[in-house]
């Protein structure tokens, strides 16, 4: 019995030996990813083309041998990340991987790295900001074996190693309304439409439009110093709609003068930054004036009472005095 108990005894000492030697098995990485997602805040937008790309730093190195230090420790080269034009168009978004390639080391050690992602300014695109860490474990296992992880860095918030980049663009619809007695609904008044780029900022992405049933678009190529302008013609209740204009673009609406042919123009409002899903600008054209009718027959029925009122008095009286007599 008690030999019986010692084989058992031994056998879960193995056991137990072996599962302990498999829990620190490592394979050795020679590449490690991180996640990239380009998303877009709204719906029928298109997302300009974009390369994100990113740059690593040494940050520290512990546990090596005699003579490896910061300054001399091995660096990973980082790839970059390509999304095509409308890769993160219709509200959806498209996951990509950036591959890290891990150096040679001479040292076990514990080696750290930052990766900061490459700063851009396309309109409309919100940049991850937050630094990466890479920490590259080297340990002796039959050889030197490179055991990486990396993760994002945010005080308070959980780590990952999916970044995320978001396109944001907006819509502007330009009104029309003619008001007054003499205003020509079916006159084309012609308005100006101007776009400004975000300060430091380049617009990427193409702007379209339609015009009787003819789409147009502002394409990047067309700005120059940094804006936009486009002529367009609108009658009474006539819509031009601008879509997919990247968040932080400024607007500037003026319709030519109306003024030789005594029409008043006013707005609702002129200028804007498009910041949300819809914008919206309404340009009324007043033109009135009082109308000659002759005599105002709304009032001819009162004015023969009043009449017939009078004759009646004086019928009255007078035959009141021939009585009297």
């Amino acid at each position: 019995m008690k030999k019986l108990l010692s084989l058992a005894l031994a056998l879960v000492m193995v056991l137990t030996l072996s599962v302990a030697v498999a829990a620190q098995e490592h394979s050795d990485m020679e590449t490690v990813t991180i996640s990239v997602t380009y998303n877009a805040t709204n719906s029928g937008t298109v997302s300009p083309a974009e390369t994100f790309a990113f740059t690593i730093a040494k940050t520290s190195v512990t546990d090596a041998a005699d003579g490896v230090t910061t300054g001399n420790m091995p660096v990973p080269a980082v790839g970059n990340v390509e999304f095509a034009e409308g890769d993160a168009g219709n509200a959806g978004s498209m996951t990509k991987d950036v591959t890290i390639t891990l150096p040679e080391y001479t040292s076990v050690g514990v080696y750290t790295y930052t990766i900061t992602p490459t700063p851009r300014t396309t309109g409309g695109v919100t940049y991850w900001g937050r630094p990466i860490k890479l920490v590259v474990t080297v340990i002796e296992q039959n050889g030197k074996i490179r055991v990486a992880a990396v993760h994002t860095e945010g005080e308070g918030e959980e780590k990952t190693d999916d970044i995320t980049y978001t396109y944001s663009a907006g819509s502007l619809s330009v009104t029309k309304s003619v008001t007054g007695n003499l205003g020509d609904r079916a006159k084309e008044f012609n308005v100006w439409v101007t776009f400004t780029a975000p300060e430091a900022g380049v617009v990427n992405s193409t702007i379209s439009y339609i015009v009787d049933g003819e789409t147009k678009t502002i394409a990047p190529a067309e700005w120059e110093e940094n804006t936009a302008s486009v002529q367009i013609a609108l009658h009474h209740e006539e819509t031009v709609t601008f879509t997919n204009i990247p968040y932080g673009v400024t607007y500037h609406v003026a319709e030519d003068s109306y003024e030789a042919e005594d029409y008043k123009t006013s707005y609702n409002k002129q200028d804007g930054t498009i910041g949300a899903a819809s914008d919206a600008v309404t340009i009324t054209n007043n033109k009135g004036t009082g109308v000659d009718t002759g005599v105002v027959l709304d009032s001819l029925p009162y004015v023969l009472l009043i009449a017939v009122a009078v004759v009646g008095v004086v019928a009255f009286t007078a035959k009141k005095r021939t009585t009297d007599r």
